[in-house]
Formats: C-alpha cells, sequence, structure tokens
C-alpha cells in the first residue's frame, strides 16, 4: 500500500472517529471506552478516555484505564504517563498496582517507584479524611433528578436521549459510576421503565423515603468502627437504576439501586421477572446491602477462583452482619441453610477452578428452585467459621477483610467437605 494511501485511510479513520466522539458526552465517551477495551479495540479505548478526560469526565479509575489500554496496545510510556497523571489527581488503587500482573511489565522502569508511593500516599490521605462514621454524606440528590425526568417522558419525543442528557450526565459522579454494567445507557433505562410502567410508577414514594434509612446505616457504620480500626466510611449514592443491581462499591463511595429496594403492599409484580421477586426486597433491608457494599470497600484482595469470589462476597456478607439487622440475601440462605450438605460437596469439587455461573452472579435455577448466588452463602458459613474458631475476634475480621491466601482462611475455618 502506497503511504499517502495509508495516510488517507488512517485519516479518514480518525476524521470519522473523532466526528462520532463529538456527538457523545464525556460520560458516554468513557463508558464507550470501557466497551472499546473489553473488545481489545486499544486504539478507540485510548481515544475515548482521551476525549472523555478532555471533556471534563473525572473517575477515580479513568487514568488507571487509559493506562490499561495503552500498555495492552504496546505504549509502555505513555501508560506510565497515565498513571503518574493519575495519582496526581488523587488516585490510589495502590493495591492494584501492586498486585494486578497485568502491570508486570511496567513495574521495571524507574518512574513506578514514585507512582506507588503517590497511590500510598493517596490512600492514606483518603482514608484519614474518611475515618469517622459522622462525616460520610447521605447522598440522595439522584432519586429526586430521576423523578423529575420521568415526569417529562412521556411528552418526550426523544426520551431516551432526554434520560441521558438530564439524568445520566447531569447525575452525581456516584450515579456516572453506575452507568457502566448497570444503567448502560439513556436507552436502556427508558427500555427497562417501558417494561415494567406499574412498577415505576408505583415505587416513587418508596424511593423518596430512602433518607428514613440513614438511623440505622450510620449505626452499623459507628459499631463497624469499634470492630475495625482501619474502617473507612465513603459517601453512599443513592439513585435509580435500571433493575439489574442492589448496589455496588467504586473508588468515589457506594452506590445504591433504590428502585430494587420497594417491595411492598400495593407495589404491582406481575410486571416482574422470577429473579425480580426473588432480588427486589423491603425498604427494611436496604441498610443490610449499603452495609454489604461498606465491606466491599474495605476489602483488599484480588480472588482468582470461586473460592475467592465465594469469601468476598461472603465475608462482606459475614462482616455486615455483626453490625446490622437483616440480609438483602436472606432468601438465598434460607435455601442454603436447607441444603446446606449437597451445597458442600458441589461447592468443594467445583472452588479451585474459574467457572462462577452457578455460584455467583447468577446461576439461578428456576425449575428446581435454586436461587442464584448460592457462593454468598458458601463464603458467608467459611468466615463465619473462621471468625468462631478465631481467639482474637478483631483480627478475624482484618484477616476476612484483607486475606490473600484463601486456603489458609478457609483451613482455619475448618469448614470441611462432608466424608
Amino acid at each position: 500500500m502506497k503511504l499517502s494511501t495509508l495516510l488517507s485511510a488512517t485519516l479518514c479513520l480518525s476524521a470519522a472517529m473523532c466526528a462520532a466522539q463529538a456527538q457523545q458526552s464525556p460520560r458516554q465517551l468513557a463508558n464507550a471506552a470501557g466497551t472499546a477495551l473489553e473488545k481489545k479495540d486499544y486504539a478507540a479505548a485510548i481515544s475515548a478516555y482521551r476525549a472523555a478526560r478532555e471533556g471534563g469526565y473525572r473517575d477515580a479509575t479513568l487514568m488507571y484505564f487509559l493506562a490499561e489500554a495503552n500498555l495492552k496496545a504496546g505504549h509502555h510510556a505513555e501508560a506510565l504517563a497515565a498513571l503518574e497523571n493519575g495519582v496526581a489527581e488523587g488516585m490510589r488503587l495502590a493495591d492494584v498496582l501492586n498486585e494486578e500482573p497485568e502491570l508486570e511489565p511496567l513495574r521495571g522502569n524507574p518512574r513506578w517507584p514514585a507512582i506507588v508511593k503517590r497511590a500510598v500516599a493517596n490512600e492514606d490521605a483518603y482514608q484519614a479524611a474518611h475515618a469517622d462514621p459522622a462525616q460520610f454524606k447521605f447522598i440522595t440528590s439522584d432519586i429526586d433528578r430521576f423523578w423529575k425526568v420521568y415526569e417529562q417522558l412521556p411528552a418526550s419525543g426523544a426520551p431516551a436521549q432526554l434520560l441521558d442528557q438530564q439524568y445520566l450526565d447531569a447525575g452525581s459522579v456516584g450515579l456516572q459510576g453506575f452507568v457502566a454494567r448497570r444503567i448502560v445507557s439513556g436507552a436502556n433505562l427508558y427500555a427497562t421503565i417501558s417494561k415494567r410502567p406499574k412498577y415505576y410508577a408505583a415505587i416513587r414514594p418508596l424511593t423518596l423515603q430512602v433518607n428514613q434509612s440513614e438511623p440505622a446505616v450510620r449505626a452499623a457504620m459507628r459499631k463497624f468502627k469499634g470492630m475495625y480500626d482501619k474502617a473507612t466510611f465513603p459517601d453512599v449514592y443513592f439513585l435509580i437504576g435500571a433493575m439489574n443491581s442492589g448496589g455496588t462499591a467504586s473508588q468515589d463511595g457506594l452506590l445504591i439501586g433504590t428502585e430494587m429496594f420497594t417491595m411492598a403492599p400495593g407495589v404491582p409484580t406481575d410486571e416482574l421477572t422470577p429473579w425480580h421477586k426473588n432480588g427486589i426486597n423491603s425498604f427494611a433491608l436496604m441498610p443490610s446491602l449499603v452495609t454489604h457494599e461498606l465491606m466491599h470497600f474495605q476489602q483488599k484482595m484480588s480472588p482468582q477462583n470461586l473460592l475467592g469470589h465465594a469469601i468476598k462476597e461472603g465475608g462482606a456478607d459475614f462482616v455486615a452482619s455483626l453490625v446490622v439487622q437483616g440480609n438483602f440475601n436472606e432468601k438465598l440462605y434460607v435455601y442454603g441453610y436447607a441444603h446446606e450438605a449437597e451445597l458442600k460437596q458441589e461447592f468443594f469439587a467445583a472452588m479451585r477452578g474459574s467457572d462462577m455461573s452457578k455460584w455467583l452472579y447468577g446461576g439461578a435455577n428456576e425449575a428446581s428452585g435454586r436461587p442464584a448466588d448460592l457462593g454468598y452463602f458458601m463464603g458467608f458459613r467459611i468466615c463465619q467459621a473462621y471468625y468462631q474458631n478465631a481467639r482474637d475476634k478483631k483480627q478475624a475480621i482484618v484477616d476476612i477483610l484483607n486475606i490473600k491466601d484463601f486456603e489458609r482462611l478457609l483451613a482455619g475455618s475448618g469448614y470441611q467437605r462432608p466424608q
């Protein structure tokens, strides 16, 4: 191919990419970059991440993912520069920088120690600023914003775009962090609302009562502070999502899908799937979910197999159970206790593998009545046994939240496969 032809093709690709990016908000660009990264289209990911940043998008992990895209594209200098910019802007992720295997090609560079040192300093500063459970913010502005936009949807000629621009793009950093892999887009959110119009119409007054859960959440956090000296209390963001996630923890805080805690008398269920009927909880169980996500925020671990992931999820459930009443996963625990012997056999046979499809983040079998996410139950029972066996209960909590050797924790629990 002639150089002029190659240059022309490159310019056309660049022009097309720039034209497409010009039509997207910074939040949409960041989401598009994440999709491109997953698809291994590193050039597109790098371009979109840069455009999102230039457009003013600020996320605690954006520069890390820009570095990852550059690293996978073979651009080591650019990856280091992205990480340097990230830590200069407050990026933490010290445990990821120390443990992520994919970063190994960068660790021998003379610039690397300074990056890690700055990330550790950022982590220390964040923990110091968020050590008081009385100081975290209970942020509900996204709920109010959603319902204002919701009222405009029937008359809008472009409802998905309206949700994108006036809800998702205008929302808090917590809401924007919840979009990727959950809300996804205004189009996806509008499709969800359209499929379940009676449900969304009915839950509005319940979501507006979210502040009533604040005393229980703060009480749980105060109790946790007395049990775990290094406890960190991030802000909590309450929002309305697309009915596919009750919550998650991000570097920006705890993100709670309030529409998943609105099961109450008078709320219609005929539009709901079996998964929704099992997964949507009453408002009273919201403090349990918030506390579960708080434990994820504390955790410093990188599980690689089913055992590790089960301990991560079940450990969050277990430590939360020590400080808050109720369990948002109570339905699967009823099944778990009733079938524990056979679940043990099955789990121990699979736990060193990477297939989590029957245990975590799905895996329901409606025909047999088996609920999804039974890995939470198995991890809970392992961590509960470990805690009960420990002489030093405070150290046991430290171990559960920071374990690196999951086999050691399992051995220390004494939780064994039936003979």
